[in-house]
């Protein structure tokens, strides 16, 4: 009996079921408790010295110094020079006229020169309000002296006092008595 086999010219796949899965919990873990290793304390090891004897020690002599020879330098001579004749400048003359002195400026009329006009004047004065009256009618008000507050303000001697040139009617000087 002879068997013949026909072989396809195409391979053949043959198919297979897949296996069956099977989920198996997992074993719980093992603990295993252990003693920590043992702590070995090993001295530091002695230093280890080692003596060297010093270097030795070359002594040179020192190199002869090198002397150089050079020429003088050369001299020139020069004339003097010419001599300078400095003539001095006679000394100046002054002029000066008549010396003015002016008294300090107060409450009276003054003789002076005015600087606008440049005029020897005697000059005029007017009173006026100044710090000192308003600080006596002050402490006269505060103090409830009031009837008699505006005292200061009629009273020459507690006012300012302002010179005027005649001449140009200008401000020369204003004497304040604070």
């Amino acid at each position: 009996m002879a068997f013949v086999i026909d072989v396809p010219s195409h391979p053949v796949y043959i198919e297979q079921a897949p296996p069956p899965v099977v989920l198996q919990a997992a074993p719980p873990p093992v603990i295993i408790e252990q003693a920590p290793p043992p702590v070995v304390l090993q001295a530091a090891p002695p230093p280890v010295i080692i003596e060297q004897a010093p270097p030795p020690v070359v002594l040179q002599a020192a190199p002869p110094p090198v002397i150089i020879e050079q020429a003088p330098p050369p001299v020139v001579f020069q004339a003097a020079p010419p001599p300078v004749i400095i003539e001095q400048a006679p000394p100046p003359v002054v002029v000066q006229g008549p010396v003015v002195i002016t008294s300090p400026m107060r409450s009276t009329p003054t003789q002076t020169r005015c600087r606008f006009c440049q005029q020897q004047v005697v000059t005029m004065t007017e009173p006026m309000n100044g710090l000192l009256t308003w600080i006596i009618f002050g402490v006269l008000f505060v103090f409830c002296i009031w009837p008699f507050c505006l005292i200061p303000f009629c009273v020459s001697s507690c006012r300012d006092v302002k010179h005027i040139c005649p001449g140009c009617n200008n401000v020369i000087y204003v004497y304040k008595r604070m």
